[in-house]
């Protein structure tokens, strides 16, 4: 389609249209010379480059409608001409609209993953009815959901990923954990530079690795004051009753039902149901373990614990129980302030972290609360590029609901 070009005045922009600027690409901090313009802060930057015109693009006739309409408006005396931008301030705009792009960029990756999450869900939870009647398509779905993970690790990272696990995901069913510990274990799997046939294993484990408290009532699951011995029993023999149900065709894997039947024990004998001690316990079922207790503690039916607090609560109470390598490693994916934390800042704002900075686990990347900014616009920053440091970890259930809404996972929903 043919297009024509319209001299406008920068006063006369309007969010929608299509611009040229009359600048080389050294001179302005956009992407290209000609663009889109997508809102009013482009708008503001345009007009601090010091232009009197850019040119629109459109289409012959709208061009047209354009030229008139500008000619039938009466002139004005020519304003001054406007100073041209230092290097300094060039430099600064240049920064403000990586920021602003990088900003689009990492809310659209939170949708895109978000969504990839909820159909893996929905596959894992087909696998679970699956189970009885079809033991094979069980399997095939749940080797579906392990191919989402992996390709939500490839096209967004860890850290995307990561937020959709420390989501508020408290009695949302068994398939809500399955998958949050699947992703754990292949990132833990994949930081400890395990075999991909290996990280697949464990992620296959992961998914069914509670499927047993399927057969649990809910009565007992949900109860909110201690249970009594038989009930703990109960409860207690859920990993026998996983293998029960994982008895045909590949999920039935030797090294996939060692794993879920021991994914309770502890290093030290203390776990169940055999007491099984150190070696005796493989490797995979210990880093499964160690995501099994992480999602526990963030996201369990009884206490829920911040993912700061759970870090503490592992190094403090599960010393001696589980793998220190793995907790250690578990530390170096979610930093000092794991992904989905809620923070206050050195200046007193309250953030959400949403990834490492390995440069300095002090001072992750974060979405900072901001009433003035629309939700799908709050801005994602490194705390290392602002001089800001996390001056506390924040309780979630103690902040407004505002802030809690503004800062919750879908953060494209508003």
């Amino acid at each position: 389609m043919a297009v024509s070009e319209v001299r406008v005045p920068v006063n006369k922009l309007e969010v929608g249209q299509s611009i040229r600027l009359p600048l080389s690409w050294k001179e302005h901090p956009f992407l290209f010379s000609r663009f889109t313009i997508k809102d009013s802060q482009q708008i503001a930057i345009i007009a601090k480059l010091g232009l009197k015109y850019v040119y629109l693009q459109a289409d012959p006739a709208s061009a047209e409608l354009m030229q008139q309409s500008l000619q039938a408006e009466p002139q004005v005396a020519p304003s001054p001409e406007p100073a041209q931008p230092s290097e300094e301030e060039l430099a600064l705009l240049r920064a403000q609209e990586q920021e602003r792009q990088e900003t689009i960029d990492y809310h659209r990756q939170v949708r895109r993953c978000e969504q990839a999450y909820n159909k893996a869900l929905e596959q894992l939870k087909a696998a679970y009815g699956y189970l009885a009647a079809s033991p094979d398509r069980a399997f095939a779905e749940a080797s579906s959901v392990i191919a989402t993970v992996q390709e939500q690790l490839e096209a967004h990272g860890e850290q995307v990923l990561l937020l959709q696990v420390s989501a508020n995901q408290d009695g949302k069913g068994l398939h809500y954990h399955g998958l949050n510990v699947c992703v754990l274990a292949m990132i833990l799997g994949r930081t400890c530079d395990f075999e991909p046939a290996d990280i697949r294993l464990v992620a296959m484990a992961a998914l069914f690795h509670d499927v047993g408290k399927l057969r649990i009532p809910h009565s007992i699951l949900n109860k909110r004051i201690p249970l009594t011995k038989p009930e703990q029993a109960y409860v207690d023999a859920h990993p026998k009753m996983a293998l029960e149900m994982l008895k045909g065709a590949a999920l039935g894997h030797k090294r996939i039902k060692q794993m879920v039947a021991n994914h309770h024990e502890m290093l030290d004998g203390s776990g169940y149901p055999q007491g099984l001690k150190g070696e005796a316990i493989c490797t995979l079922t210990q880093l499964l373990s160690v995501a099994n207790e992480y999602d526990h503690l963030i996201n369990g039916s009884h206490k829920r614990l911040s993912p700061h607090l759970a870090l503490a609560y592992l190094f403090k109470f599960r010393r001696g129980q589980l793998n220190p390598e793995f907790m250690q490693n578990l530390v170096k994916v979610l930093g000092l302030y794991p992904t989905g934390s809620l923070v206050r800042l050195s200046n007193d704002a309250v953030a959400k972290v949403v990834g490492v900075d390995e440069q300095d686990q002090k001072s992750p990347r974060v979405i900072i609360y901001d009433p003035k900014v629309p939700r799908r616009e709050a801005r994602v920053v490194s705390l290392v590029g602002l001089g800001l440091k996390v001056q506390e970890p924040l309780v979630e259930a103690e902040l407004p609901s505002s802030i809690r809404d503004y800062l919750s996972l879908n953060l494209g929903g508003a």
